[in-house]
């Protein structure tokens, strides 16, 4: 897919602005000019009644695409931020090239990044995660000997790169889930490390859930606290998860439910 970008931001949100607009209005009229077809041929046609629910089910379609724009309305104002065309313009090419490589859709890491750092090439993190994916020192070295890039932390396009191939890694971890799945285990597990993935998988196991699944690691995660000791003596040996603790999970897991979010909206609108 290509992408256009002006030369300046600001005309080309408003032409974005106007071509969202635009495809969303033809949308509509497409869809209401297709429903009045139907109703006129089936209240014409004596060998097809006219069913009752559709006009109600033309009001449901018309309302859906309505609330589609005003979601992509929303999302364009709060979660993009004021230079988004500007940095899609420099990192689009980086960005698809990798993602193509790696078996992602582009968009996804786009939203990943937005998480991440909201594109700014500076952006640190209190633990010490660096750049647009926001990659810990240790993991840039592991990435250094293994791709045989050096500038991770002050080069932005190898920073994405880096962060590409660090999630791919952690969708091979997962080789058993279906692919949606996969995609954001492997986001959950970037977040806080494949670790604390593998344990709530274990209890997962142990509770009789199906361990390949967000929702049930999602709950599972919860259940790594110290409060949870007692299902911790019945699921391992040793009584403790062997990762340890973990008491992040509330932003393991609004991380992952915001990417794949954001990712949805950003399909519709690319």
């Amino acid at each position: 897919m290509r992408l256009t970008i002006k030369k300046s931001s600001a005309n080309q949100a408003k032409m974005f602005n106007c071509k969202i607009n635009i495809l969303l209005f033809t949308k509509i009229t497409i869809t209401i000019l297709s429903a009045m077809t139907v109703l006129l041929s089936c209240s014409t046609s004596p060998e097809t009644p006219l069913r009752g629910n559709q006009p109600d089910s033309l009001v449901r379609i018309i309302e859906k695409r309505i609330a589609e724009k005003k979601e992509i309305e929303s999302f364009r104002e709060k979660e993009l931020p004021p230079d988004f065309w500007q940095k899609i313009k420099n990192y689009y090419p980086v960005i698809r090239k990798y993602a193509k490589r790696y078996g992602f859709d582009w968009r996804l890491i786009v939203a990943q990044i937005l998480k991440e750092s909201r594109f700014k090439e500076n952006a640190r993190s209190h633990v010490g995660a660096i750049g647009l994916m926001q990659i810990m020192p240790g993991t840039a070295q592991d990435i250094r000997r293994e791709m045989d890039i050096e500038f991770i932390a002050n080069n932005p396009r190898e920073n994405i790169t880096a962060g590409i191939y660090h999630l791919y890694k952690q969708v091979k971890r997962f080789p058993n889930a279906q692919p949606e799945e996969r995609i954001k285990l492997a986001l959950a597990a970037y977040n806080c490390g494949a670790g604390r993935i593998y344990d709530a998988q274990n209890i997962a196991v142990f509770l009789h859930m199906d361990p390949n699944t967000w929702e049930a690691v999602k709950y599972c995660l919860q259940k790594l606290t110290r409060e949870d000791w007692r299902l911790h003596l019945e699921v391992w040996e040793l009584g403790v998860p062997p990762h340890g603790h973990f008491y992040g999970y509330r932003q393991t897991i609004e991380y992952v439910e915001d990417i794949m979010k954001n990712y949805h909206i950003l399909k519709k609108m690319f």
